[in-house]
């Protein structure tokens, strides 16, 4: 192919971001990469992207875009209410790669107006994300579930290090450890139910999920053929600014609706642990974090911020044009900004894979429709320990009772090679 055809629903902050990382992905011999359309709630807002990004035309729906488009990718980087139907939209338009903003899809309630228990919610959202990846099987479309900590370096590294040490018999990933804060989201409409679906929990918490997820699945792989699933989850989802003094939310966007603190205990089928958080209540900015436990080594990935860089400014004002670190509330004084964070959150190579899976007709997205299906079935599981008094809930009628094509199965060897020397 000499050229791919990109377009892109959703002009906020994800949006922005995925332009960018098109631009940034490494040469492919020849192939030029078109963002060729893109769509919002507002065609204005639609069209002043395009103007930014150098995006070809500006669309009012997904489905009027696809129609003219034929993208080869299309990705859905809009509210989470829409993620569903846009799936299924590229789906039957034969779009060769679906790239979807985490988490999949929301409870169908929510937009409808109703109300149910948790466990109610769960069911229904399984049932339709069921639906929603039966649409990509049927169509011989590949998905990509766009959880970026499972493209950062460092998760790169450790499959590096994960096939290394099954020479010498090791290899078990034992405990695993995460954070994803910030003081609150970007998204205007992230503290309406009916458009985010959740809060802390479901949009942040998902974050460390991906890859504590992701290496079980490899390592499984590695090991015996097949995917390490969970088994069960404990989860707290809170309010608490809510519930403070005016006064305690003056630097931090207060919600009202949704959680804005959660942890996540995870129990795999091996009976090792994946201990995850997710809150609005980080006051410096934002904190992305992950920590292994290996039976050959722990690494710990400070992901942003990091002491690879000190600034000190005494004015921030020269840096009143630069996002030295996502919703860092100041640059004075001493700051660890992060250079090339699309690099460093895992965008530009979560991009990339997208972009190789399109070209090459046997490759799939590292992480897939497993990734998407055991996420959607923790998160909505532990909103009912929430409400169950953090009771532990069992998953596996979602994790140990569905199968998934193994082409579709992330593959240790298309793994990025990250580590010098190899």
């Amino acid at each position: 192919m000499d050229q791919l055809k990109v377009t892109i629903s959703g002009t906020g902050f994800a949006g922005d971001f995925t332009a960018l990382s098109f631009r940034q992905i490494p040469h492919k011999n020849g192939t030029d990469i078109i963002l060729a359309g893109v769509t919002s709630g507002s065609l204005g807002n639609a069209e002043r992207f395009a103007a930014k990004h150098d995006v070809s035309k500006a669309y009012a729906s997904h489905k009027e875009m696809l129609d003219a488009v034929q993208p080869d990718i299309d990705c859905i980087a809009c509210a989470n209410h829409a993620h569903a139907q846009y799936v299924v939209e590229a789906a039957e338009a034969g779009v060769k790669v679906i790239i979807l903003e985490k988490p999949p899809v929301i409870w169908p309630g929510y937009p409808e107006g109703r109300t149910a228990d948790a466990e109610t919610r769960k069911q229904e959202s399984m049932t339709l994300l069921g639906a929603v990846l039966d649409a990509v099987a049927a169509n011989n479309t590949k998905l990509l579930y766009a959880e970026n900590f499972n493209y950062v370096n460092g998760v790169h590294a450790l499959v590096e290090l994960l096939q290394e040490a099954e020479a010498i018999d090791k290899g078990k990933v034992l405990l695993q450890r995460g954070i994803c804060a910030h003081q609150g989201s970007h998204a205007p409409d992230y503290d309406t139910l009916a458009k985010s679906g959740g809060g802390s929990l479901f949009n942040k918490a998902c974050h460390p999920l991906g890859p504590a997820l992701y290496l079980k699945q490899i390592e499984g792989l590695l090991r015996e053929g097949r995917p390490i699933r969970p088994v069960k989850v404990s989860a707290i989802a809170a309010q608490i600014l809510k519930h403070q003094p005016a006064s305690s939310g003056e630097h931090f966007r207060v919600m009202q609706n949704v959680d804005d603190f959660a942890r996540m205990t995870v129990v795999f089928e091996d009976n090792t642990i994946a201990e995850l958080y997710g809150y609005d209540l980080s006051i410096s900015g934002i904190r992305n974090e992950f920590t292994v436990i290996t039976d050959f080594a722990q690494y710990d990935m400070r992901i942003n911020p990091t002491d690879e860089n000190e600034l000190f400014m005494p004015d921030p004002a020269p840096a009143k044009n630069f996002m030295l670190r996502e919703k860092l509330p100041t640059a004075q004084g001493t700051s660890f900004p992060r250079p090339q964070q699309l690099h460093a959150h895992g965008y530009v190579n979560e991009i990339n894979d997208a972009v190789e899976s399109a070209l090459d007709p046997n490759r799939h997205p590292l992480s897939g429709p497993l990734m998407a299906w055991d996420t959607m079935a923790l998160l909505m599981a532990g909103y009912e320990s929430a409400e169950k008094e953090c009771t532990f809930i069992d998953v596996t009628e979602y994790t140990q009772q569905s199968h998934f094509d193994s082409v579709t199965l992330p593959n240790p060897a298309a793994s990025p090679k990250v580590l010098q020397g190899s």
